[in-house]
């Protein structure tokens, strides 16, 4: 396992101390990331709890404290199982499997001098971003457009076709939410998750992912859409609670145009290009 500052989390200013390193064995160790902040260690175990009965050990690292006081929890935590293990089967089953309304992601678990390389190419990667990001002087004379507000969202104008959904499960596909709302998946809007390549650091959508938020449209529809709000506040899907609100309607400034059916077809296809990718 990993070996991390162990800080009071009430106090910034506590005493900080070290604990010795424990290697990590990859034929026996998962890494999983994306943990939710309140996630203990018996959280994670139930994960694996039917296949290997609680036999494992789980280690979520201290959180650690910047240089101004600042505590910073881990989003990761090392699950070691008692004999050796196929990662990619382990990742097969248990990826993705929401743990207080995360889906965690797992992965093979790094020994300590492949973590040592990592952390040096990242660094050095760092330093090229910085010396490639230095332009000529004549460039930073160019001034920023200026941050437009956005009103709060209970001055915005509601759809009146539309909802807003949150908390819905991150696998969930466009056809599983048009069965479960009643429409059809053309009129579905599911944001995809945007993930980053750790190799080439390169942004791109998943394909399986979703931000666990949709936009959910009836066609011709004869009701307040207030009514549908009621109808599927507090529902389950796939054993999540939903949040519904009508959605609201995003408002243009004197200089944005209303994009045509062209211009949105040529975005689609830019994510789709992405996703591809």
């Amino acid at each position: 396992m990993s070996s991390e500052e162990v800080t009071n989390n009430n106090t910034a200013a506590a005493p900080v101390a070290t604990t010795p390193k424990v290697p990590v064995d990859p034929e026996t160790t998962i890494f999983v990331g994306n943990v939710a902040s309140g996630v203990t260690g018996e959280d994670l175990k139930q994960v694996f709890q039917e296949e290997f009965s609680g036999q494992v050990e789980v280690e979520i690292p201290a959180p650690a404290t910047t240089t101004k006081g600042k505590v910073l929890p881990r989003r990761y935590a090392f699950v070691k199982f008692p004999q050796k293990i196929d990662v990619e089967a382990i990742k097969s089953k248990y990826d993705k499997t929401v743990v207080k309304e995360k889906g965690i992601f797992i992965r093979k678990a790094l020994t300590e001098e492949e973590r040592d390389t990592q952390r040096k190419t990242k660094k050095q990667q760092r330093k090229n971003t910085k010396k490639g990001s230095k332009f000529p002087k004549f460039r930073t004379a160019v001034s920023a457009p200026p941050n437009k507000e956005k009103p709060p969202l209970e001055e915005m104008e509601r759809s009146n076709d539309t909802l807003y959904v949150n908390n819905i499960p991150y696998s969930a596909t466009k056809e599983q939410l048009a069965e479960f709302f009643g429409t059809k998946p053309e009129l579905i809007v599911l944001p995809m998750r945007r993930m980053r390549n750790t190799k080439t650091n390169k942004v791109f959508y998943s394909k399986k992912m979703n931000r666990g938020i949709a936009f959910v449209t009836f066609e011709n529809l004869e009701v307040d859409i207030k009514n549908k709000v009621e109808e599927f506040q507090s529902k389950t899907l796939q054993d999540r609670p939903i949040v519904v609100d009508v959605a609201a309607l995003r408002q243009q400034t004197n200089d944005e145009q209303k994009p045509n059916d062209e211009s949105e077809n040529k975005e689609e296809k830019k994510e789709e290009k992405s996703e591809s990718n």
